[in-house]
């Protein structure tokens, strides 16, 4: 039988005054061109979900991105997909039309790619949970977030590893590798994958585990977001969760070098049993921070009891009386709801990269003296230079055990600035130029890498320090199973490696 998609592709067939008459709302949309209205229009009556179009009331609260920096691309239409079928139907549509489109699962992309100004593909809803504690296995679909995993498991003593921001897109942390407060002690949240199910370019559907496309489960691990397919779900092994202790520090100005040097030997030193996010920055707002206004502060996890932990901070509590000194035992779920953070959100921009062993003296020097050259705009900086704990269970797996290749990494090093409506075109311009000064100071310091899941539009090399010596191999693996580049934006991952 003939589809209605393959009926309104026939020229002539159906008149625009009949499709008045099936949908209104699409037929009548002035800013959608004529092919494109009947093309959206066979969309619509096909889908399970549903097809929003600019005039729709719910159209500005589902296109808003996370980073408001690309809010003002405009789709054509969001398909909020409710089923895989939904899924297949729209790359069927958008290959027919040859229209561009962007896959969003949580809209976190903080460079602006889950953003299009053709069809928005999103699978938000598509937010199902299952357990298989038997099995010891999760199974999401593709929209599920950060929250919604941890209010299904919360009633079990299991976890996967994940992020710690609520309304990050589980998908997209886990194809980009997934780093959360669990990394060094259970693993990257790809760690734990055992299989994805993916709605490939030619619109079919495939299982993608270690026994079935296995050159893809490798990719997908790492280099998946948005690359080869759209996920429509994905299972986790499970593991096995109680008590353990949370901690806040927050330390007055001075000793800041020798803070943050101690700070990475305590984590480097305890790799598998503490989990640290540390940072300087400024307390209070201003531009050209003194040295005297900046504080150092960690936040983490313990994977044990809270005088074990005083032990091990003796020497770093010795430093300099911290102003903040919080331990806390608590269960598995309670320490996740106390590490949770929104941040960032808004108007921002930042750089990532790796630090392979610690960053030593010299280094967090040079950090602080661009922290005191920041140029002014109306919001507190507070993550102007973060380190985030890697190392431990990370390194468990090889630089090509998987498409993530950081695995030789202690740090990611997190550098943003962040303004809002109240700031100049002109001010902004200064800070984006001084993140691009400091980023470009700290380099000779830092492995030449950066996360994917971190991205930045105008990082140089960005294939490379994305994927390292994975990425031959990750585009010999895009050739077999997107060879026409179905799936591409501007930093996906090549059909050929650049020279």
């Amino acid at each position: 039988m003939t589809t209605r998609r393959e009926l309104l592709k026939m020229g002539g067939l159906l008149t625009g005054s009949v499709m008045v008459g099936a949908v209104p709302s699409i037929a009548t949309a002035k800013s959608v061109p004529s092919w494109s209205a009947r093309g959206l229009a066979a969309l619509q009556r096909d889908m399970d979900g549903r097809l929003l179009l600019p005039s729709d009331e719910g159209f500005p609260l589902m296109v808003a991105p996370n980073n408001a920096r690309w809010g003002n691309v405009t789709p054509k239409a969001i398909a909020l997909c409710a089923s895989e079928a939904d899924v297949q139907r729209c790359i069927r549509w958008a290959t027919d039309y040859k229209e561009q489109f962007a896959i969003r699962s949580g809209g976190h992309s903080y460079a602006g790619f889950s953003t299009t100004s053709g069809l928005l593909l999103s699978v938000r809803y598509m937010k199902g949970v299952t357990m298989d504690l038997k099995n010891g296995t999760a199974t999401i679909q593709g929209g599920v977030n950060n929250q919604d995993m941890a209010d299904a498991l919360r009633a079990v003593p299991y976890a996967i590893p994940s992020g710690r921001c609520p309304t990050v897109g589980a998908s997209g942390l886990v194809l980009g590798g997934g780093w959360g407060f669990a990394a060094s002690h259970k693993g990257l949240t790809c760690d734990s994958l055992l299989s994805t199910r993916a709605v490939m370019a030619n619109a079919s559907v495939i299982n993608v585990s270690g026994a079935e496309s296995d050159d893809l489960f490798w990719a997908i691990r790492g280099a998946g977001g948005g690359n080869f397919g759209v996920h429509t779900s994905f299972t986790f092994k499970l593991h096995e969760v109680g008590d353990v202790t949370t901690f806040n520090m927050v330390w007055p100005s001075g000793k800041q070098v020798e803070l943050l040097e101690a700070l990475q030997k305590l984590q480097i030193d305890n790799a598998r049993t503490i989990a640290t996010r540390s940072k300087a920055r400024p307390n209070k707002k201003g531009a050209f921070p003194a040295r005297s206004d900046l504080i150092v502060e960690s936040l983490g996890v313990y994977w044990g009891k809270a005088e074990a932990l005083r032990e091990l901070m003796a020497p770093l509590l010795a430093i300099l009386k911290p102003d903040v000194l919080e331990f806390r035992e608590q269960s598995y779920w309670q320490a996740r709801d106390y590490l949770v953070t929104d941040d960032p959100t808004g108007l921002y921009d930042m750089n990532s990269s790796y630090v392979g062993s610690t960053l030593g003296g010299e280094a967090i020097e040079t950090m602080l003296n661009w922290m005191s050259r920041w140029p002014g705009g109306t919001l507190l900086q507070e993550n102007m230079g973060i380190l985030f704990a890697m190392g431990g269970a990370v390194k468990d797996i090889a630089v090509d055990g998987t498409a993530y290749p950081h695995r030789n990494s202690n740090f990611v090093f997190e550098q943003e600035t962040m303004w809002s409506p109240l700031d100049r075109p002109d001010v902004v311009a200064r800070q984006r130029d001084w993140l691009a000064q400091y980023y470009d100071a700290m380099q000779r310091y830092l492995q030449p890498r950066s996360y994917v899941n971190f991205p930045n539009r105008d990082m140089k090399d960005w294939a490379n320090r994305y994927y390292g010596e994975n990425l031959a191999r990750l585009s010999r693996v895009k050739q077999k199973y997107d060879p026409k580049n179905v799936f591409h934006f501007a930093q996906s991952v090549p059909l050929a490696v650049p020279r």
